[in-house]
């Protein structure tokens, strides 16, 4: 297929071949915390923006919504379904726009401003930092000009992370549904865990994975761990698969997998949920 001459392929490759920049220029954009929560007892926070690039980045900065699915993808959000709490029209920031030199950084700062009889639940929206695409990334600007056509391909870098608001009488539980074990397919492939987790209240969960595989003579190894996994309301479940990697001498077979659910260790790391597999 060609378009004014142009072949299609060719254009496919190009944006193969820049796709892969991507990655690269993602890391230039550094920001922490990477969730904000708002309580009863809050009103303010901030948000450090890093350029840990080589190159200087100009970042606009903007509230949005997105939805979480139940394999955990994060999806812009076009129409709000009935059910869907979002917190933007609270959130006020300063500044919307910074600009960087490599290796600098830059404090934004956000407020909460909650309207009256708001009913009791829990509020999200995400803070998005955006590269300005003239400062995002390497160019291709007229890669390619036959018969008129040029292709100009500029990556955009952006981070998001998620700002919660708690108001009023919020709580939720967490408990395992399912799991099932996955062998691990040819040489260079590892076992899994696939496992269902379903989530109860008006609060969202977040909080780490960690597996230990026990042998039938009680000896416990560390096989599987996944940090940062939420499960955003008004989600009832998610989808999460844990890869095992057993330390050398260690078969995994004769003995029982647990898997812990847990908050954070700088919350106390407290058991959320758990479950347990035998192996044959």
């Amino acid at each position: 297929m060609k378009v004014n001459g142009l072949q299609l392929p060719l254009i496919i490759v190009l944006i193969l071949l820049f796709s892969g920049n991507q990655a690269y220029a993602a890391s230039q954009l550094m920001v922490a915390p990477t969730r904000i929560v708002f309580d009863d007892k809050s009103r303010t926070s901030q948000v450090t923006v890093i350029n840990s690039g080589d190159a200087s980045g100009t970042y606009r900065i903007k509230v949005v919504n997105k939805r979480m699915t139940e394999d955990g993808q994060i999806e812009d959000v076009d129409s709000p379904n009935p059910d869907e709490l979002f917190a933007d029209k609270m959130i006020r920031f300063s500044p919307r726009q910074v600009v960087l030199e490599p290796g600098k950084s830059q404090v934004v700062r956000l407020s909460l401003r909650k309207p009256a009889k708001l009913k009791d639940g829990e509020y999200r929206s995400h803070l998005l930092f955006q590269a300005i695409p003239e400062n995002a990334g390497t160019d291709i600007q007229s890669a390619v000009k036959q018969e008129g056509i040029s292709v100009k391909l500029t990556a955009i870098v952006s981070v998001s992370i998620p700002v919660i608001v708690r108001h009023g009488a919020t709580k939720a539980s967490v408990a395992f549904t399912s799991i099932k074990h996955q062998p691990a397919v040819g040489e260079k492939s590892s076992p899994s865990l696939l496992l269902e987790l379903e989530r109860k209240g008006n609060q969202s969960v977040y909080g780490d994975f960690l597996t230990e595989y026990v042998n039938s003579q009680g000896t416990s190894v560390v096989v599987g761990q996944i940090n940062g996994v939420a499960i955003y309301t008004p989600n009832k479940k998610r989808t999460i698969k844990i890869p095992l990697t057993a330390p050398p001498g260690v078969e995994l077979k004769n003995g029982v997998v647990n898997v812990y659910y847990r908050s954070p260790q700088n919350q106390g790391g407290s058991v959320l949920a758990q479950t347990q597999l035998k192996l044959p």
